[in-house]
C-alpha cells in the first residue's frame, strides 16, 4: 500500500536539499540574469530526476552517478571556466555524500524519511558553515591556474572516492562513520582552503593595481615636467617671439604670422601628452595605457570629456580602465589592422565608456565572458570579473559587442558630478 504521508515527506526534505545545494552552488559560481529562469527550471528537473531515481534505484552506484552528473549540469547555467564548474560540481556533490553515508551509516536502523531529514540538517549546517566563511561577491569570480584547479579538484574528487570504497564495500558501524565525518571536514576545508586562495589572489590583484597606479602617476609627473620645460623655454623667447609677430603684423604678412603662432603651439605640445582633462587620475592612467598603446598600435584615438573631479573612488577606476585597455590593446596587438578607440564621457551624472578595438577569433554578437589566447588566461577572465563588479557597485551596465572583426565595450556608471 502506497504511503502518501511518506512520500510527501520525502518530496518536502528533497526539496530542501535542493535548495541548500543551490545555495551551495551559488556561493562560488556567478549567474546571468538573463539565465535566472533557465537556472530554476533546472534545479526542477533535477529534483525530479533524483526523486525518481530514488525511489528506483535507493542508495545504488547508478543513483550516486545520476546525482553527480545531474549537478554537474546544473553547473553548465552559470558563468566560469570548465575547470571551475567540475571543482564546484565535484566539491559539491563530495560534501552531500558525505552527510548523505555518515547519517546512513550512524542511524541505519532509523526510518527512511528520519535519515533524510538529518542528512538535510547536516547539509544545513555545513552550507551555513561553508557560508559564514567564503566572500561570496569575490569568491564568484575567482579562477586559478592549473596546478591550483588540480589540487582543488583532487581532494573532493579523492574523498568521492573514499565514500563509495565504504559503501560498497560492505563497511558498517561507527569505523565507517568517523571515516565519512572526517571526509566531511575535509571537504569542508577545500572550501575554506578555495577562500582563503581567493583571498590572496586579491591582495597581489591589488598591490599590481597599485604598482600600475604608482607607474601611471611616474609618467603623468613626467609628462608634466617635460610640458613645463616646453613652457619655460618658449617664456625664455618670449621678447623675441613678440618682436617677430609684432613685425608681421606691421607687414600686414597675416598667413606668415599665423604660421608663427602655429610653429609656437607645436613647440609647446607635448607628444607624451595624449589627454589632458585636468584629472589627475584619468590623464596619468589613459597617458600611461595610450603611450603604450601607440608604440604597439598602428591607429589610436581618444576622445575624453570628464571634469576635473569625478565622484568615483581611483581604485574602482584603475580596475575599469587598467583591464579594459589592456586587454584591448593585447587584442588589438594581435590584429593585423591594429587599431583602438576609446571614448570616455560624463553627462548629467552618467559615465559613458565605449573602447573599440580590432579582434580575431571571436564569433559575431553579445559576449558574456570572453575567451582569450593570452598565456594568463585566468587572469583575463578574472579582470573582466572585477570590472562587472565594480560596474555593478555604480549600478551600472556592461556590454561586450563583437561584429566584423572588432570588439566593442560599452559600460554605463552612475556617479555623481562634483
Amino acid at each position: 500500500m502506497v504511503n502518501y504521508k511518506v512520500i510527501f515527506q520525502l518530496m518536502i526534505v528533497n526539496i530542501l536539499r535542493v535548495l541548500l545545494i543551490r545555495k551551495l552552488m551559488e556561493l562560488f559560481l556567478p549567474a546571468e540574469e538573463d539565465e535566472i529562469k533557465k537556472i530554476r527550471i533546472g534545479y526542477v528537473c533535477y529534483y525530479l530526476l533524483v526523486m525518481i531515481l530514488f525511489r528506483i534505484f535507493k542508495i545504488s552506484a547508478l543513483y550516486g552517478i545520476c546525482n553527480y552528473l545531474g549537478i554537474a549540469g546544473l553547473t553548465s547555467f552559470y558563468r566560469g571556466t570548465w575547470k571551475k564548474r567540475i571543482w564546484v560540481s565535484l566539491a559539491v556533490f563530495a560534501t552531500d555524500l558525505a552527510c548523505s553515508l555518515a547519517v546512513y551509516f550512524a542511524f541505519s536502523h532509523q526510518f527512511i524519511v528520519n535519515l533524510q531529514a538529518v542528512q538535510t540538517l547536516l547539509l544545513l549546517i555545513c552550507v551555513t558553515i561553508i557560508s559564514r566563511t567564503s566572500d561570496t561577491a569575490a569568491d564568484r569570480e575567482i579562477a586559478f591556474d592549473k596546478r591550483q584547479t588540480c589540487i582543488l579538484i583532487a581532494i573532493p574528487a579523492a574523498g568521492i572516492l573514499i565514500l563509495s570504497v565504504l559503501l560498497y564495500g560492505g563497511y558498517q558501524g561507527m569505523t565507517a562513520t568517523l571515516i565519512c565525518v572526517s571526509t566531511l571536514i575535509i571537504n569542508l576545508s577545500i572550501f575554506y582552503l578555495y577562500h582563503m586562495m581567493a583571498e590572496n589572489y586579491r591582495n597581489l590583484r591589488e598591490n599590481d593595481i597599485y604598482r600600475q597606479q604608482t607607474f601611471a602617476y611616474q609618467n603623468q609627473l613626467d609628462v608634466i615636467m617635460e610640458s613645463q620645460g616646453r613652457i619655460r623655454a618658449l617664456r625664455h623667447d618670449m621678447k623675441n617671439h613678440i618682436l617677430a609677430l609684432q613685425m608681421l603684423l606691421q607687414k600686414k604678412d597675416w598667413e606668415e604670422a599665423c604660421r608663427y603662432v602655429d610653429s609656437m603651439q607645436d613647440f609647446m605640445a607635448n607628444p607624451s601628452e595624449y589627454i589632458a582633462t585636468g584629472n589627475e587620475s584619468v590623464d596619468s592612467l589613459l597617458n600611461y595605457k595610450l603611450q603604450r598603446a601607440n608604440e604597439i598600435l598602428e591607429m589610436v584615438e581618444a576622445r575624453i570629456s570628464i571634469p576635473e573631479k569625478l565622484m568615483l573612488h581611483t581604485f574602482d577606476l584603475n580596475v575599469v580602465l587598467g583591464n579594459l585597455l589592456d586587454n584591448a590593446i593585447e587584442a588589438a596587438h594581435r590584429t593585423q589592422e591594429k587599431r583602438l578607440k576609446v571614448m570616455i564621457k560624463l553627462e548629467k551624472g552618467v559615465l559613458f565608456i565605449n573602447i573599440r578595438n580590432s579582434c580575431q577569433g571571436i564569433a559575431d554578437g553579445k559576449q558574456r565572458c570572453l575567451e582569450t589566447t593570452k598565456e594568463d588566461a585566468s587572469n583575463h577572465g578574472i579582470g573582466l570579473g572585477n570590472v562587472r563588479r565594480i560596474v555593478e557597485k555604480y549600478q551600472g551596465e556592461m556590454e561586450l559587442l563583437c561584429k566584423d572583426g572588432s570588439m566593442e565595450t560599452d559600460i554605463i556608471m552612475y556617479i555623481k558630478e562634483m
